[in-house]
């Protein structure tokens, strides 16, 4: 009888464990996998999500991290340093939802169009414009759903009576009357894909400029299909450059960056690019490594209070030359620097291979329901564990004051540093059984649509129409 050797059941757990998580594809993988040539976008689409969350989180707790120090004099916080306060202060991951939308929107049709099939790729387009739309509002709507559900049980009067003004802001008050509040619901959801507001959930504010932006690409690519490679590519920058002297709303957060996605999905197939990159290895590092990093300086720009210092209130005077007048001027910023990152990461290799790992896809797989869940989850099931369920005791606006004391308060910060990190997990384990059973609902129920309104392929040419066909001469 022969023992196992401790290395032996080293190796053992070291090949077992990372395969049995949940975020794992089951299999090893190695360096250079061509399948994970187009997989980064989804890591980024996993990190994009979380950054959402972490924002709506500060947003509701310690809106401080928006500004680049608490008061004008005080001292800055670690987590409001430059580049440390990205995650917090919001407008990135949006951001970069848009620049996805645009990548991965064009990226069959230019294959198909770059490999000579233009009728695969103009298929390609009609199949890809059809199926976005219910896409995104099936399971939009099955969150608007949920979320009125919630509140018509009273889900959100804990949130309403919270200290935290973003949970208030952000929580329906109910109607008189359960008539009033049947009626409010098809209002609802015609206004969030109108107007893109939503008394319920207002954080699909964004999905209804998202698909915009998608039909935006479905047009640029049908209109550029015969264009040659670099003229398409002036094509792009010239649609670029005309957005960024828009002044109109949140055009750069969009319109620009869906552009930009499809730009770079473009060049993805452009070999002389690819053989660059793989022969000048010093020379890419020496060009997206300062990137990088005036990417991250240009993308921490404070959303409020910048003149509080010195390095923000520079880029405020600078903004009012470069950008034009009465815009956001973080989410122009934001827009640049993101624009300067990914461009970046597109040149490099090993941080395409970094998020491609395991658990970025993972978390990448579960974006859209994240999306969706957290908002609801976080002023329900986070205020409950915050500030507890029965909303009790209650003083509020009957005392007369917006004074915060007569709001229920924050429990403890060791309650705060526990129940965090427990929801978090919570809303992910919640995504995941959206990704695994709401999401194939709803493609299943959009194939039946496309099944029953598309036509059928047809397998021989028309015949000519009798006025076509030539007479016999004598």
């Amino acid at each position: 009888m022969s023992f196992l050797q401790p290395s032996y059941l080293y190796t053992r757990l070291a090949d077992a464990v990372p395969t049995a998580l949940p975020w794992s594809g089951g299999g090893s993988s190695t360096k250079g996998d061509p399948r994970k040539s187009v997989k980064w976008i989804d890591g980024l689409r996993g990190i994009a999500s979380f950054l959402v969350v972490m924002t709506h989180l500060a947003r509701a707790w310690d809106y401080d991290l928006f500004s680049p120090r608490d008061n004008e004099n005080a001292s800055p916080r670690v987590l409001q340093w430059i580049i440390l306060r990205i995650p917090w202060q919001g407008r990135i991951g949006v951001t970069i939802f848009a620049f996805l939308t645009g990548y991965v929107c064009a990226l069959k049709p230019i294959k198909l169009s770059r490999a000579g099939d233009k009728q695969a790729a103009f298929t390609a387009i009609a199949k890809s414009a059809f199926r976005r739309p219910p896409r995104l509002i099936l399971p939009a709507t099955i969150a608007l759903l949920i979320s009125w559900t919630v509140a018509q049980f009273g889900g959100f009067v804990v949130a309403n009576r919270s200290d935290c003004w973003w949970c208030r802001y952000a929580s329906p008050d109910l109607a008189p009357t359960f008539l009033e509040e049947l009626i409010r619901l098809p209002k609802n959801f015609l206004s969030v894909w109108t107007t893109g507001f939503m008394v319920y959930d207002d954080h699909q504010w964004a999905l209804l400029p998202l698909l915009l932006a998608s039909m935006l690409i479905y047009i640029l690519l049908t209109a550029t299909m015969f264009v040659k490679f670099r003229f398409r590519m002036l094509i792009y920058v010239g649609m670029i450059l005309y957005f960024h002297q828009d002044g109109a709303k949140d055009v750069e957060t969009f319109q620009m960056q869906a552009v930009y996605g499809m730009l770079l999905s473009d060049l993805s197939y452009s070999t002389t690019l690819k053989d660059w990159i793989e022969n000048h290895r010093w020379a890419r590092k020496a060009l997206s490594i300062p990137l990088t990093i005036a990417g991250l300086f240009i993308a921490s720009y404070p959303g409020e209070h910048p003149e509080w210092a010195q390095w923000s209130n520079i880029m405020f005077k600078v903004a009012q030359y470069a950008f034009p007048p009465d815009v956001n001027i973080g989410k122009r910023y934001t827009a640049l620097g993101i624009d300067m990152i990914i461009l970046a990461i597109y040149l490099s290799p090993s941080t395409k291979e970094f998020l491609a790992s395991r658990l970025l896809l993972w978390l990448g797989k579960q974006s859209f329901a994240v999306y969706l869940v957290h908002g609801t989850m976080l002023r329900v099931v986070l205020v409950w564990m915050l500030y507890g369920i029965t909303g009790q005791p209650w003083e509020g606006p009957e005392a007369g004051t917006d004074d915060d004391r007569d709001w229920i308060q924050l429990r403890p910060p060791w309650v705060v540093a526990t129940c965090i990190p427990i929801w978090i997990a919570l809303v992910y384990a919640l995504a995941s059984l959206w990704t695994a059973y709401v999401d194939p609902f709803c493609a299943r129920l959009t194939q039946k649509m496309e099944d029953c309104m598309f036509q059928s392929d047809e397998k021989s040419s028309l015949p000519l129409p009798a006025t076509s066909i030539p007479m016999p001469t004598t």
